[in-house]
């Protein structure tokens, strides 16, 4: 099936877009590299759009409060209608933030282009309302904040790599790796808490080595039968939660995945490839690897999927949006009829059109 044919709805950002995220409801956001973010209802009709300094990295929310990073700074945005509440300049980029007990926890490093590496890192406290409550200094990056068992764990780069634990007040306490490699990446959901590193390991925080792939670990997805991890070679694999490999694919580099819908009581991952500056987005059963749609698409950044949609956001400014119903309508036809997406502005103009007639 082609997946241009059976999506829901098509947005532009009017930039390049840095992130996405769903929320249950099916509200869409969606940031850009120049720093604007955009909430979109369930139906597809704008909300709110509110500008910040500069790219949006990171994103979250907790009751009446969105927060997210934006270049050097943290914002905290009004989650009703996107006005700004406060912002705090960090250290270096802000690259991550969490709600965390009614807190905030915010990540910021410092890049050095002579030294070509990260030379400082920050974890921050703040409270709602801004203030600061605690900041703790490092020389490793920390790459991926993960939820475990009711702990904050943050992925360590080197010299330490491992991983600390985040769920106290500072000094934290570090917990070495299985192999003495950094943690590039890392995921929680369902029943897996895994970290990804640059020698190939998939590593849980409880149990040691569940797999060592071909290359360093970009990305990695939680399944209901284990994990998809791919790596900087465009070779993703698909394995039960102790490590056995199910089904693989090799091909272009793998710019991002996750899993979105259920089919036959089969979840489906969804995974996009770079091909210079277009992409390939397909979908594929988690428990066979069977195609089951794919589509070309310009160049995708980042990607969300719940059990009842899906978003991309691409190069070019578009945010794309599929919803599990339509799509598998249009799966389950034999010769699936092209479905119009969803657009803003059309619905505009016809709407004009219909007042002067009246």
């Amino acid at each position: 099936m082609d997946l241009k044919g059976a999506m829901w709805m098509q947005r532009s950002l009017g930039e390049s877009v840095s992130l996405v995220h769903l929320m249950e409801n099916g509200d869409v956001f969606a940031g850009g590299w120049d720093g604007r973010l955009v909430r979109w209802d369930e139906e597809g009709n704008t909300l709110w759009s509110s500008q910040t300094n500069d790219r949006i990295s990171a994103l979250a929310i907790h009751e009446d409060r969105v927060v997210i990073t934006s270049g050097l700074h943290l914002v905290a945005l009004s989650l009703t209608s996107g006005e700004e509440q406060w912002s705090v300049a960090l250290e270096g980029s802000a690259d991550d933030v969490r709600w965390w007990k009614g807190n905030i926890i915010a990540v910021s490093s410092v890049y050095d282009i002579e030294h070509n590496d990260f030379i400082e890192s920050a974890v921050w406290m703040f409270s709602p309302a801004g203030e600061q409550q605690w900041v703790e200094r490092m020389d490793e990056r920390p790459w991926a904040l993960i939820e475990a068992d009711g702990h904050l764990l943050a992925g360590l780069g080197r010299p330490r790599c491992g991983w600390i634990d985040l769920s106290g007040a500072p000094p934290f306490s570090h917990t070495k790796p299985p192999t003495s490699f950094p943690i590039t990446c890392g995921i929680s959901g369902r029943e897996n808490l895994l970290f990804g590193q640059t020698d190939g390991s998939v590593v849980t925080p409880f149990g040691g080595v569940l797999a060592t792939e071909s290359g360093s670990i970009e990305a990695l997805t939680c399944l209901p039968m284990g994990f998809a991890a791919s790596t900087d070679e465009g070779h993703l694999t698909v394995r039960t939660e102790r490590g056995e490999l199910v089904w693989e694919s090799k091909g272009d580099a793998i710019s991002t995945h996750c899993e979105a819908f259920e089919k036959d009581e089969t979840t489906l991952l969804w995974v996009a490839r770079a091909q210079g500056l277009v992409s390939e987005l397909s979908v594929s059963s988690s428990d066979s690897g069977e195609v089951l749609a794919r589509g070309g698409f310009d160049l995708i950044r980042c990607i969300q999927g719940t059990a009842k949609r899906c978003v991309i956001g691409c190069e070019n400014g578009d945010v794309l949006v599929w919803d599990r119903e339509l799509f598998m309508r249009r799966l389950d036809q034999d010769e699936p009829q092209h479905e119009e997406p969803h657009d803003e502005r059309k619905s505009a103009l016809q709407a004009k059109l219909r007042a002067l007639r009246q």
